[in-house]
Formats: C-alpha cells, sequence, structure tokens
C-alpha cells in the first residue's frame, strides 16, 4: 500500500507543479481551448448516446435483450420473489388444509348464488 502512496503522491505533486505554470493558467482561461473542451465533451456524449441507440436496434434484430431490458427484468423477477415470500408466509400461518392426492380432478370451490327474483 505504502508504495501505491508514494506513486500517487508523486502524480499529485506533478499534477499540482503543471497546474501551477502560468502558461496552464493561460490555457484554461482561453475562450477558444474552452470552447474546444466543450465540443469534445458534447461530442462524446453524442457519439455514446449513438452507439447506445446502434446496440438496441441491433439487439432487436437479433432478438437479443439490451441492458435496460435485463435490469428491468430483474427487477421484475426480484419484486415476484418478495411477492411469492410473503404469500408463502402468509400460507404457513393459515390452518392448514389437507392437499388433494395427486392426479385428483380439480373440484373448484362451491360457490352458492342467490337466485335472481
Amino acid at each position: 500500500m505504502s508504495l501505491f502512496n508514494s506513486l500517487k503522491d508523486a502524480v499529485m505533486g506533478q499534477a499540482m507543479k503543471i497546474a501551477s505554470s502560468p502558461r496552464v493558467g493561460k490555457l484554461a482561461t482561453d475562450p477558444r481551448l474552452m470552447n474546444a473542451a466543450m465540443k469534445a465533451m458534447s461530442l462524446g456524449s453524442s457519439v455514446k448516446t449513438g452507439m447506445d441507440r446502434a446496440g438496441r436496434l441491433a439487439a432487436g434484430a437479433f432478438g437479443l435483450a439490451t441492458h435496460d431490458e435485463l435490469a428491468s427484468l430483474r427487477s421484475t423477477i426480484q419484486t415476484l420473489e418478495d411477492q411469492l415470500a410473503s404469500l408463502e408466509a402468509k400460507a404457513s400461518s393459515a390452518p392448514e388444509s389437507p392437499p388433494a392426492p395427486r392426479g385428483a380432478p380439480f373440484t373448484p370451490p362451491s360457490i352458492s348464488v342467490p337466485p335472481k327474483p
């Protein structure tokens, strides 16, 4: 860890020395440089947006899931697992009825419907 700290200190010292240089101070206040830096940041953002859009299009064309779709699916699965755990906890605290034998036909509970007048 001390090697890392000494390397970090050396890099920080050089960066501080460069930053305090009068040449760098002049460059940092130059409007042309600031415009170029803003355009570079904007270009990076637009390239990323375009690549994301192209990736979604390609994923759709090949029937693949995108990162956003997978995140949404994981969230939905987590919600369903939570609901299932809650229902199982409620079912375990409710009085148990004997399970139907395997292969027995399903018989719905009887519901009394009042006759129509």
